[in-house]
């Protein structure tokens, strides 16, 4: 049995406890047990790199996040201004802006391609910007003319306007002055867009090099392989 004496010492309480050898209800525990011990250091996992095929990093090095999201941009401004077409039918020459949304869906592409590189994907954004590269061209040549056409206040101030009365010219001359402001603010608009329709058709041309670039990067070797894995699993003797 087990005996406990209790001892007092200056002051000092000690319990002294007295256990039978073959007691093995009680564990004593040893100066090595009770040292502390580190825990396991923590190990560092490093995320295994992805590997790309020829064709994607051909086709990511044209930037097509940056250029496509430049291009949806630049595609909602020309929607943008070819709503003042329902303001009045004076305004009816910029509706064509709105084949704006073209650029709208090539930039859409080409984000959707770089996000997830595929060969459809990939030829979806060559298509699409090649369209938008013509509809970008003749937006500037559309709107070089509208630069140089006659200055907007005349058409809302045609003399069919003004038939009716003895002084045309000078009621004409008083509505160019009343609608100076609007002469100003649109050719200010059609300088910018003339800039921003440059713009996009340097980026659809970029975006259609890279496009190609990539096409033709996707070597037959990588056809053979997956035509190797689906022999793979036919059943034997089939062709």
């Amino acid at each position: 049995m087990a005996s406990t004496s209790i001892t007092t010492i200056g002051g000092v309480m000690v319990v002294t406890q007295v256990i039978p050898k073959d007691d093995g209800s009680i564990q004593l525990q040893n100066a090595s047990s009770t040292t502390a011990q580190a825990p396991p250091p923590v190990k560092k996992t490093t995320p295994i790199p992805v590997k790309m095929d020829d064709m994607t990093i051909a086709f990511m090095r044209g930037q097509p996040h940056a250029l496509g999201v430049v291009q949806i941009m630049i595609g909602l401004l020309c929607i943008l201004f070819a709503l003042t077409a329902i303001s009045s039918w004076a305004m009816i020459a910029y509706s064509p802006f709105a084949l704006g949304a073209a650029f709208v869906v090539s930039g859409s592409v080409a984000v959707a391609a770089g996000r997830r590189t595929s060969i459809s994907l990939v030829w979806g954004s060559l298509v699409s910007n090649v369209i938008s590269v013509l509809i970008g061209l003749a937006g500037v040549a559309y709107t070089c003319w509208l630069l140089a056409e006659c200055p907007p206040s005349d058409r809302f101030c045609d003399r069919q306007s003004f038939i009716e009365f003895k002084d045309v010219d000078g009621l004409r001359s008083k509505c160019s002055q009343y609608f100076y402001l609007l002469d100003v603010v649109l050719y200010g608009l059609l300088g910018l867009f003339l800039v921003l329709l440059v713009l996009q058709t340097c980026v659809t041309i970029v975006v259609c090099v890279f496009s190609g670039k990539a096409i033709r990067l996707r070597t037959p070797s990588s056809l053979s392989v997956e035509s190797d894995d689906r022999r793979g699993l036919l059943p034997p003797g089939s062709p």
